[in-house]
């Protein structure tokens, strides 16, 4: 992210935001690739990851603004530009996710778990554990360049990062550093349910050679649960309507909801800036995958801060299909979604300028209009 990019979002922040959330419920199992090869023919087995790339979603909406307000030929054209952009290229159209997050119904978000939290190992105890920040000394030593790191001291218990996901109250006391009594969600909340398929050939109207494959459909456990899209700059769209969405266009059921995803109040900000600026340090908690320009160091974000360690996954790959040219996007290596940064301010540093530039901001340095590298600020 170049500066000026830093100070445009510096700008942004103040101006009024038009955010609305729509929540999306699967009218079948759905389907959404995980970035690695799946060609016809090629490779016979395909998998799901649980939540879409807003990448998908922000394809979705798009198709479907088509069809609410115009036609393909309109599109083509470029007379939505100013709403959806065009074939070629997203610039200068007002939609903008913001991300896309695991909800129940209208009352209940969900949010992958940080990964500087962690859980006792092969224990059915929801409870989970802050990692401490020490400096290397003389009791150990590490190649990291980094300043700092972050450890696990109690002997007794062994622990580790499980993939899964926190609640929206849990979220709030980790970002407001209440780390006591924070409980990891339920993991099933999505189940696998295996589809077997083949390609046919439509003039002999038998079994294609070669092209027998099987994927894995997700499907959700109970009606209650669906996606909760942030979404800017399409407002004029239905209140309700049906989308398609993913892997062989599953239909969705969407409506507009009023839900903050967010997790911070006003008030909370309040206090995360009177402790930053007592600590002179914070943590940026990634909610959606992120794809920086340097592999999984964020370059460029504030000029009066310093990285000094981070807990962060192993690389998900994120693609998509191209429509412009008919061929799959160039294959990216994102930062996972629940990696957390922990960065010191250096001297002069402005902590309002900081949180307004960073916090529920998209700060991937690739396709961050699409919703990816959407990051919450907390306290150390």
């Amino acid at each position: 992210m170049t500066l000026s990019v830093f100070w445009r979002l510096l700008t942004l922040s103040h101006e009024k935001e038009r955010v609305m959330q729509l929540f999306l419920k699967p009218n079948d199992t759905f389907f959404f690739r995980d970035g690695k090869p799946f060609t016809r023919g090629e490779q016979s087995e395909g998998y799901s990851i649980e939540t879409p790339f807003p990448s998908t979603v922000m394809g979705a909406l798009r198709t479907a603004y088509i069809a609410f307000y115009g036609d393909i030929a309109q599109f083509a054209n470029d007379q939505m530009k100013s709403v959806i952009g065009t074939k070629q290229s997203l610039d200068g159209a007002s939609i903008h996710i913001k991300g896309v997050f695991l909800g129940r119904s209208e009352d209940s978000l969900y949010y992958p778990t940080p990964r500087d939290l962690v859980s006792e190992k092969k224990s059915q105890d929801p409870r989970l554990y802050l990692l401490s920040l020490e400096s290397p000394s003389d009791a150990f030593t590490s190649n990291a360049e980094l300043p700092a790191l972050l450890t696990w001291k109690d002997s007794k218990k062994q622990v580790e990062h499980t993939d899964g996901y926190i609640s929206c109250g849990n979220l709030r006391k980790y970002l407001r550093g209440e780390t006591q009594d924070l409980m990891s969600e339920e993991s099933n909340f999505i189940i696998d349910e295996p589809k077997v398929g083949i390609t046919r050939n439509y003039k002999t109207l038998t079994a294609a050679d070669g092209m027998l494959y099987r994927i894995n459909m997700k499907r959700f456990v109970d009606s209650t649960l669906g996606f909760v899209v942030d979404v800017d700059g399409i407002d004029q769209v239905p209140k309700r309507a049906l989308i398609k969405l993913g892997g062989e266009g599953k239909g969705f059921a969407y409506r507009k909801i009023s839900q903050n995803t967010d997790p911070l109040s006003d008030g909370d900000r309040i206090i995360l800036k009177d402790k930053v600026s007592a600590s002179r340090k914070f943590k940026l908690y990634l909610v959606t995958h992120a794809i920086f320009d340097d592999g999984w160091f964020p370059k460029d974000l504030h000029p009066d801060i310093e990285l000094i360690t981070a807990a962060v996954g192993n690389h998900v790959h994120v693609g998509g299909w191209d429509v412009a040219h008919s061929r799959p996007k160039s294959t990216y290596r994102a930062v996972p979604a629940g990696s957390v940064y922990y960065f010191q301010l250096t001297n002069g540093a402005d902590v309002d300028k900081i949180l307004n530039c960073l916090h529920y901001k998209n700060i991937s340095d690739q396709r961050a209009q699409e919703g990816f590298g959407l990051a919450y600020i907390g306290t150390v």
